[in-house]
């Protein structure tokens, strides 16, 4: 079963996956929890390779909605 995370740590992953190259790849800046990265890994919006799935880019898309 799939893990669902709350509205703030959504906001938290968006504020995240905002932070990647155009390709897809995510950095972490400064700013941003340790934690969210795995977070964001562990919820499926972010592949283990670091980069921006699908499931991160609907968020994005539903977020900026």
């Amino acid at each position: 079963m799939e893990r669902v995370a709350s509205t703030g740590s959504q906001a938290a992953i968006a504020e995240l996956i905002a932070h990647r190259y155009g390709d897809g790849l995510v950095y972490v800046p400064r700013t941003v929890r340790n934690g969210t990265f795995r977070d964001a890994i562990n919820q499926g919006f972010i592949s283990e390779d670091g980069f921006v799935t699908r499931k991160g880019r609907r968020l994005l898309a539903r977020l900026s909605a």
